[in-house]
């Protein structure tokens, strides 16, 4: 991924927003096997992904 580090330059919060875009990036492709940009056919994950595979015990998304 590229990341030219502008939103982690201006944030006010100091957050690390490249980092914090790296682990989300790494987690879905560890889940998913998706790598946003790479194929332009492939839909993102959170697009395709069911209401049953957002299921988690205790806890209630609504969509």
């Amino acid at each position: 991924m590229a990341d030219c580090g502008q939103c982690q330059d201006v944030c006010s919060s100091n957050i690390p927003l490249a980092r914090l875009t790296f682990m989300l990036n790494k987690q879905l492709f560890d889940i998913f096997k998706y790598q946003s940009g790479m194929d332009t056919e492939a839909r993102p994950p959170l697009r395709t992904i069911t209401g049953e595979e957002l299921k988690v015990e205790g806890v209630e998304i609504a969509l």
